[in-house]
């Protein structure tokens, strides 16, 4: 049984029937590894790296990893290799999306919400979803992923009002045959034939990579990392009184 399934022994015991996040234990390998794929990932020279506050596995049924394990069997010819990759078939890619909770923040907050505003809690809920991607993207219509953490952290939201830290979301790819572009192509829905993935190459178009899947079932959720310095309590102060002013005005 695969290690990310919820029914799998090391999770059981860790994990409520509507949790969907185990903690990984900062003297673990696995956090370790995925503590270095995020700061070697950090590339923007103007963004500092910051502090980790905590890694969570996320955990599904079997039923929602099933049809992602069939298809990284099916694909299972990459011929190339990077840290990134995972026994030859599966790469660890980031991707930053909208939070509209605290999911993540602290030990207590380990369940999903439902908020239609809260894309992170419906991935780690259903995983990705190709048609709510839009369109007008460098290759088009597609699940968007990088090994460069702080470009994932651009498009990373945490909108709840309480939200001390950011989050990213740590995926496990399968790429398959990967097609390299250098220019965008942003008509595409889909790999040009044979291929599986397609590779945006930085240096002409783009600053930093990108890796992209069309089909659902070639990406899930591996971990959240949840990260950043909170706000000191005098700004939090501040945002208060503002925020309490601004609503005496309406």
């Amino acid at each position: 049984m695969d290690e990310f399934c919820l029914e799998h022994p090391t999770n059981v015991d860790r994990c409520s029937r509507h949790a969907r996040l185990v903690l990984v234990d900062e003297a673990s390998p696995r956090y370790a590894q995925v503590r270095e794929l995020f700061q070697n990932g950090w590339r923007h020279p103007e963004k500092p790296v910051p502090s980790l506050r905590a890694i969570y596995k996320v955990v599904a049924p079997e039923s929602k990893i099933a049809p992602f394990l069939k298809y990284q069997s099916s694909v299972m010819t990459t011929s190339w290799w990077s840290p990134f990759i995972r026994a030859g078939t599966e790469a660890l890619l980031f991707h930053g999306t909208n939070r509209a909770c605290l999911l993540g923040e602290t030990p207590n907050n380990l369940k999903p919400c439902k908020l239609p505003k809260c894309c992170l809690c419906s991935i780690i809920r259903e995983s990705f979803d190709v048609q709510k991607c839009g369109n007008k993207h460098n290759f088009g219509k597609g699940i968007y992923t990088s090994s460069c953490s702080s470009k994932a952290d651009d498009y990373a939201k945490s909108t709840a009002r309480k939200a001390k830290y950011q989050v990213l979301l740590l995926n496990r790819v399968a790429l398959g045959k990967t097609y390299k572009l250098q220019r965008n192509a942003d008509h595409l829905t889909s790999p040009p034939p044979g291929y599986h993935s397609v590779f945006g190459v930085p240096g002409v178009e783009l600053n930093y990579e990108e890796t992209v899947v069309y089909s659902n079932d070639a990406i899930r959720p591996g971990y959240l990392i949840v990260y950043g310095d909170p706000p000191d309590a005098h700004e939090d102060g501040v945002a208060e009184s503002l925020r309490r002013f601004f609503r005496t005005l309406h």
